[in-house]
């Protein structure tokens, strides 16, 4: 037709938008020497990150997640918080994102996923490979990814801002996302405030549910930089 005008498809006419799909709201700390953030710093950093959206994902526990998502909520803010897990599983950690309860830990990975599926939430492996004495291995990821779609991650964490100092290990998990058919995702794993969106999550859209129709549809990418050796070896602040 004469004087039409031919668009792109909708999601190509989406913003795009950033989140840090691992935060640790409040720090997590795991050494006497290493002083985490509060919760209100780690809170005011993502408030000041520029980010879209960010998943809470503390250890083991979804309180502090609940009570900040709350808040935001709450006050207007422009960044969306979802409430997210980092579960610990006997096959390495799997970052739980859309909960509204507590995963149990210590449950095989699959039994994990299965359990984060149950809520309606994604399982995204965090830092897969590593620590390469309990992460699950790449058979058993691609395994999981052949496998019962209840079981089945939904993304694999290619760029962790701490995972990122071991040398050639965001390009064989990279790898491993493709062969699998996993989304690509990447989040900063921030115990303290100044890490916030280190490493982040590209998507179509601009909130938490377009970023997780865009993990569903395998159409993120990660971007990022490593963290500061300060953070990485949890020593404490200067």
């Amino acid at each position: 037709m004469i004087g039409s005008v031919s668009l792109p498809p909708l999601e190509a006419r989406l913003p795009v938008s950033y989140a840090d799909l691992h935060v640790h709201p409040s720090g997590d700390a795991v050494s006497r020497r290493h002083r985490p953030s509060t919760p209100s710093c780690v809170y005011a950093a993502l408030l000041a990150s520029g980010l879209r959206v960010a998943v809470l994902a503390d250890h083991d526990r979804v309180d502090v997640a609940l009570e900040l998502a709350a808040r935001s909520r709450a006050g207007g803010a422009s960044i969306e918080l979802l409430v997210g897990e980092e579960i610990t599983t006997r096959e390495g950690h799997l970052v739980g994102i859309g909960l509204s309860s507590l995963v149990p830990p210590d449950l095989s990975l699959g039994e994990t996923v299965a359990a984060v599926h149950e809520q309606g939430g994604l399982a995204v492996v965090a830092h897969p490979l590593l620590p390469p004495i309990r992460a699950a291995s790449a058979a058993r990821l691609l395994a999981l990814a052949r496998g019962d779609e209840r079981s089945r991650p939904d993304a694999l964490e290619v760029m962790n801002a701490v995972g990122a100092w071991v040398p050639g290990w965001r390009g064989r998990v990279e790898r491993l996302a493709r062969a699998g058919g996993y989304a690509l995702v990447g989040g900063s794993d921030a115990h303290r405030a100044q890490a916030v969106g280190r490493a982040r999550t590209g998507f179509r859209g601009d909130d938490g549910a377009a970023l997780m129709r865009a993990i569903q549809a395998r159409e993120t990418w990660a971007e990022g930089h490593r963290s500061a050796l300060r953070d990485v070896l949890r020593l404490p602040s200067s």
